[in-house]
């Protein structure tokens, strides 16, 4: 058993590239936890990998869909999206999420956001998505949570700035007044522009594959 640490900044197309890397190299994946890879040795190429993002769907739907993984012989793992995101006996809304997937349960949907894909190489490329439509889709649901996280910074900040009151206690600090809220500032500052990123990358994936649409049409 070969153990690997790994921290992703792009958890989608990051993980995906280096699992295929890996797998390029001999190693196919036995276990996956938030931090920690599990590989066993294997022929070099034998597996291939995809990432798919489905934390927008319900519980139910997720079942459904690894039974029809299951049915077509496509191996799965369930990682989680958010990093330093434990979530043991809570009960989280997700308001980006689709109809009956907007409550989540640490029994259900939370720490359940990502499918790592595994499947034997047969030589061709592993889509997971049938069309350029489905692709683009799947970009809008993966663009919606940094969406309602900007939003959600941007909410704060201007709580910080006009309320005045901290809402977070810092108590490492001796001049609470005016730290806590520099402080503050500085970590939504620095989630918001991760999020503003993250939803410029994702916006030009979407509009690179319409302009790709637009031609075939």
């Amino acid at each position: 058993m070969i153990k690997k640490f790994r921290v992703f900044l792009s958890p989608i197309e990051g993980q995906e590239k280096w699992l295929n890397e890996k797998a390029t190299e001999g190693l196919k994946l036995s276990g996956a936890g938030r931090f920690i890879y599990e590989f066993k040795k294997c022929k070099p190429n034998q597996y291939q990998y995809a990432v798919d993002y489905i934390g927008n769907k319900s519980n139910i739907q997720r079942k459904e869909y690894e039974s029809f993984l299951d049915d077509i012989d496509i191996n799965y793992y369930e990682m989680p999206l958010n990093i330093c995101q434990f979530s043991i006996g809570r009960v989280k809304f997700r308001s980006y999420a689709n109809r009956g997937g907007k409550i989540a349960t640490s029994s259900g949907m939370i720490n359940r956001e990502l499918l790592i894909l595994e499947r034997e190489n047969n030589g061709k490329p592993f889509n997971i998505y049938s069309n350029v439509k489905d692709k683009i889709m799947s970009l809008k649901e993966r663009r919606k949570p940094h969406i309602y996280l900007l939003i959600f910074m941007v909410l704060m900040e201007l709580y910080n700035d006009f309320i005045g009151k901290p809402f977070i206690d810092i108590s490492y600090f001796s001049n609470r007044n005016s730290l806590d809220k520099n402080t503050l500032s500085i970590f939504l500052g620095i989630i918001a522009i991760i999020s503003m990123v993250r939803i410029v990358r994702l916006s030009l994936s979407i509009k690179t594959l319409n302009k790709k649409t637009s031609i075939q049409q």
